[in-house]
């Protein structure tokens, strides 16, 4: 099993120039915007023009399933999303050598400009019948993310598809779903970050301080075997958070170089579903989530795996949309 983390979105659509007039997305303009979808999405993708996203290429990933290549691109009309794996590919204006992965790093080949690198990512948009916003799920590894190209392709095909139609992406954002965390869920660490660092309290840490460095102090609370986070503890955060207050009383943590500018992060599990909570944004929350999924022979995610893990997420949230 690896690591992997999901982003979820939630987007609106609305006419050209009035942002404020949110359309019921299966009745756009007379269209449901699922059936453009699910009939028109995959072939937009692989047709897409890379010079419109920077240069990079995009497809729909196919494989080959009993002597026939087909594209892993699924629908479900009940549930009305569809989801897939998009092929994203980058680094065409560099020559890049590749490397055999040992202590000779031999070069095996040379990567000219012009060729991609693609990556494999997961994707899922639902659209709910009667509601006036979707939902988009992309996957995310390490610091590589579908984000910014596959946002560019929604909003292109909407626009040619539905030409009167703009669209908004935002972060999905629950404030319930937070408080419920924070409130009844299981934290397995709080993440204490002083971003900047006193010269004296460098030099407490280091025995030495340079002038003009900057340093940055982490420290994580984790509860060993069958220890818990204390119940007062959890009524300061959610303090914190409703009153915008600082975590810290007394001069214990301030001692050490901790101080009410010190971020906290939460990391809470809740039915089986972990989330991270950054309390410097008053009731927001990142829009990543951790799973984890089991790899196929290149080393990616499986799709069936993180499909499922998708689906779990997004029922976890208690939306009654899948």
């Amino acid at each position: 099993m690896e690591n992997r983390k999901l982003e979820v979105y939630t987007f609106i659509a609305h006419p050209n120039r009035k942002p404020t007039e949110n359309l019921i997305l299966e009745d756009v303009f007379g269209n449901d915007l699922y059936i453009q979808l699910k009939n028109k999405f995959a072939n937009f993708v692989d047709t897409f023009p890379p010079q419109q996203i920077d240069g990079k290429t995009s497809k729909i990933e196919k494989k080959e399933v009993d002597g026939q290549i087909k594209s892993i691109f699924k629908f479900n009309d009940s549930l009305r999303y569809i989801s897939g794996k998009i092929m994203i590919g980058d680094d065409d204006g560099k020559e890049q050598d590749v490397v055999q992965n040992n202590k000779d790093k031999t070069v095996l080949y040379t990567k000219k400009k012009g060729q991609s690198v693609e990556r494999p990512y997961y994707f899922m948009v639902i659209i709910p019948l009667g509601l006036k916003y979707g939902y988009i799920v992309l996957e995310r590894e390490g610091k590589h993310s579908a984000k910014s190209v596959f946002e560019r392709l929604f909003k292109n095909f909407i626009h040619e598809n539905l030409s009167e139609l703009n669209t908004k992406l935002t972060n999905f954002v629950e404030s319930e779903i937070i408080k419920e965390y924070l409130e009844n869920g299981q934290y397995n660490s709080i993440i204490l970050s002083q971003k900047i660092v006193s010269s004296d309290k460098a030099e407490q840490y280091l025995g030495t301080y340079i002038d003009g460095s900057k340093y940055k102090v982490e420290m994580r609370i984790v509860p060993l075997e069958n220890s818990i986070i204390p119940v007062s503890t959890k009524k300061r955060i959610l303090k914190n958070l409703e009153n915008n207050e600082g975590f810290f009383e007394g001069t214990d943590f301030k001692n050490i170089g901790f101080d009410d500018n010190t971020n906290v992060k939460v990391i809470a599990t809740k039915d089986g579903n972990t989330r991270t909570i950054d309390l410097d944004d008053t009731f927001k929350i990142r829009p990543y989530y951790n799973i984890e999924v089991s790899d196929n022979s290149k080393g990616f995610s499986e799709f069936k795996d993180i499909n499922k893990e998708a689906k779990k997420l997004i029922r976890s949230f208690g939306l009654n949309i899948l």
